[in-house]
């Protein structure tokens, strides 16, 4: 009987072994595809497709996009700010309703809650929004309109903190508040300190999607020094393939000069864009998990 389960209890760890080191390869794999096809020849991958190792080894997808590294540090600047500024400001505030809704003698709870409920059914739209930015703010091509925009507040995310705030014990906020402490010095001192996996959770999440933003630049800005870096790889691969198609159109003599590698320019774009996201990554990944999971949990 023991042998039997010994037996089965190897089966199974045997299978989850097998099984998570394929959809481990699974995911890597396309990573190091995307890798190996920025570093290749564009006419190997236009003769011979996609392969895992370059089979002419080549940096002129790289040497095109970063043919202006002027613009290109301009622009992670630019979404570093964005990223970063928008996503502390997005967070603060936040995490700063749901502070004030988890507490028990806040007065307003009910009549906040039903307002937050709304802003999960109804929003005013794009064009208002733009309206108002462009019209009554001025915030076209300004890099305030970045911390405006930025600082993005959703419910579904004050009503997880909100959540998670509550699991810490009333009684220990309580004999805080004996000692003195006001209602800043709870939520700075007590509550945030206490909330790390929630806010790092979510802190990542925002910062990654602000990253990889790129209809606000669309939208705002037209000044190329405010470009982010989505919106400036976007408008070199389009320069590109427009200038590949003038080629096409022209005579016999003028398509004898190179070609842009615009193929293998999307994967160095992608390597590029991903890349400090990836090395940011490893810091929040500890917290992921329970800031989800315990966040979560209905209160």
């Amino acid at each position: 009987m023991k042998k039997s389960l010994k037996r089965k209890h190897f089966g199974f760890k045997a299978f989850s072994h097998i099984f998570f080191v394929i959809f481990s390869l699974c995911c890597v794999i396309p990573f190091l595809l995307l890798i190996s096809i920025s570093f290749s020849n564009e006419k190997d991958i236009l003769d011979g497709g996609f392969s895992l190792i370059p089979k002419n080894f080549s940096l002129d997808a790289y040497k095109y996009v970063l043919s202006e590294p002027s613009a290109l540090v301009d622009a992670y600047m630019v979404t570093g700010f964005y990223t970063i500024f928008g996503t502390i400001i997005s967070i603060l505030l936040m995490a700063g309703v749901a502070y004030a809704l988890a507490r028990s003698t806040f007065r307003y709870k009910k009549a906040l809650t039903v307002y937050l409920l709304i802003t999960m059914l109804f929003n005013g739209g794009l064009t208002s929004s733009y309206i108002i930015n462009t019209q009554v703010y001025n915030l076209g091509d300004n890099l305030l309109i970045f911390l405006f925009n930025g600082a993005t507040v959703t419910a579904y995310q004050i009503f997880v903190f909100r959540t998670f705030f509550k699991q810490i014990p009333e009684s220990l906020i309580e004999s805080a508040n004996l000692e003195g402490a006001n209602e800043w010095q709870l939520m700075s001192k007590i509550v945030f300190p206490l909330s790390t996996p929630v806010l790092a959770t979510f802190g990542f999440m925002g910062a990654v999607a602000r990253w990889n933003n790129v209809q606000l630049a669309l939208y705002y800005i037209t000044d190329s020094k405010y470009f982010t870096l989505q919106l400036l790889l976007q408008k070199i691969l389009n320069q590109a393939e427009y200038l590949n198609q003038l080629k096409k159109m022209m005579d016999i003599s003028v398509m004898t000069t190179e070609i842009i590698p615009t193929e293998t320019m999307k994967f160095a774009m992608c390597i590029l864009a991903c890349g400090p996201m990836i090395l940011v990554f490893p810091f929040f990944q500890k917290y992921l998990t329970k800031g989800m999971v315990v966040g979560a949990v209905k209160g």
